[in-house]
């Protein structure tokens, strides 16, 4: 089983690493200079001791060792000779004389630690000077009274305190960090996992930072999206149900009874009778499919145009769908202008059709008007005789689809009641070729 990381873990495992890492660094970094500072200074003190001293008398303090010679000079604590072996014993001990380099401090430590102050100290250093070479030495002891008292605290001890006094703020400010940040995360993951339908058209909570509020919009977003997704979906699937279940069952009980007629040996003219309502609820199905699946597009203002006749595609669509007047009692009037125009003829021929199959189905007795002038079409239906099932074939999507699709495509639609049927006008907006 694979292990999931928490961000919240991730982030803080890796300030904390990264704050740690740079205060320890830090720290060692200020124990490593304040010893070596103590030598710098040292050594600084006592190079310009050696330099600063005036011999007096003519002698040169090279030859025979005269008795002012042999005597130490002290100036603050430090010990200046000509000759090493003048210095007192317990440096010449402590210190290698052969060890020594012009102008270098040579120290050697007796006790102390990290965390406590050393017994003893012993330095020396060989300056050349301007006449002569000398030897300066001085001597540290816990016991020497002229020496300052120690500090109680060490100074390393101060400088870990320190760090550790810095690691403990870092960590309480990363906590605190870590808590304005994921409380708000956290608030938008209890959000987003109680977001539904119903809660998508409230205003979106303020979560105290930009990111995530712009996530949060993104969320609603989304979910608006895949809703619109969902309903057109549902709404596919609610038409196609509805409206092929009519033309399905014309197919199969023809297809029934074109096969009982076969057996009979009846004659073909009844049997074209069936075979002409199959194809007329084929027709019906591939129409709907057609009209469904085009209303479903996500970009349908991205279809291609072609050079249109509207003219020439009523008389097309009217002379395809004249079945559904058959045995009824309804006069169709066509007046058609001139014209091509530049426009999607698939898109065109499916409104067209919807109108017209409409204007053919809801009319039993009376007359179908269809006008049209340049990208106007106008069709009227006058119905002296209404049912409510007037064609076993009845398109009911009808004018709602065609409204749909000439929202979408921002071209006029009207549909007005006239008391006998209804008018329904289309304007197609586009430029004629």
């Amino acid at each position: 089983m694979k292990i999931r990381i928490s961000l919240r873990i991730y982030v803080l495992v890796a300030m904390l690493l990264s704050g740690v890492s740079c205060i320890v660094l830090l720290s060692t970094l200020s124990m490593y200079y304040f010893s070596t500072g103590m030598d710098v200074a040292m050594r600084g003190i006592m190079y310009s001791q050696a330099k600063q001293l005036k011999v007096s008398g003519q002698e040169s303090l090279s030859g025979i060792t005269k008795p002012w010679s042999e005597e130490a000079l002290l100036s603050q604590q430090f010990i200046i000779k000509q000759r090493w072996e003048d210095m007192p014993k317990p440096i010449r001990e402590h210190i290698n004389e052969a060890d020594m380099e012009l102008n270098e401090l040579n120290k050697h430590m007796v006790g102390g630690g990290w965390f406590s102050p050393p017994v003893e100290g012993y330095f020396a250093i060989k300056v050349q000077n301007k006449t002569q070479t000398l030897y300066v030495a001085t001597i540290f002891s816990s016991q020497d009274k002229t020496l300052l008292e120690p500090p109680k605290t060490p100074h390393f001890v101060i400088i870990i305190a320190t760090a550790i006094a810095a690691i403990t703020v870092f960590v309480i400010v990363l906590f605190l960090v870590l808590r304005k940040v994921t409380r708000p995360v956290e608030r938008l993951k209890s959000w987003a996992g109680q977001l539904d339908e119903s809660k998508l058209e409230q205003p979106v909570p303020e979560f105290n930072f930009s990111e995530l509020n712009t996530l949060a919009k993104l969320i609603v977003e989304s979910m608006c999206t895949v809703k619109q997704s969902v309903e057109r979906e549902k709404r596919f699937l609610a038409y196609a149900s509805h409206e092929l279940r009519t033309p399905i069952a014309v197919s199969r009980s023809n297809a029934e009874l074109l096969e009982k007629m076969l057996t009979s040996d009846l004659p073909k003219e009844k049997l074209l009778v069936c075979v002409n309502r199959m194809q007329r609820a084929t027709l019906t199905m591939s129409s709907l499919m057609d009209t469904l699946l085009w209303l479903n597009r996500d970009a349908m203002r991205k279809v291609p145009t072609t050079e249109v006749s509207l003219s020439r595609l009523l008389q097309e669509l009217t002379a395809e769908l004249k079945y559904l007047l058959n045995d009824k009692p309804v006069t169709v009037v066509t007046k058609t202008g001139e014209g091509v125009f530049s426009l999607p003829e698939t898109v065109c021929r499916i409104i067209l059709s919807n109108i017209i199959r409409n204007a053919f189905v809801h009319t039993n007795e009376g007359q179908v008007n269809i006008v049209q002038n340049a990208m106007q079409v106008t069709i009227s239906n006058e119905d002296k005789a209404p049912q409510l099932n007037s064609n076993e074939l009845g398109f009911g999507l009808g004018l709602e689809l065609t409204q749909r699709l000439t929202s979408q495509y921002q071209w006029h639609y009207q549909s007005e009641d006239n008391g006998h049927g209804r008018t329904v006008t289309v304007i197609f907006c586009n430029q004629t070729v």
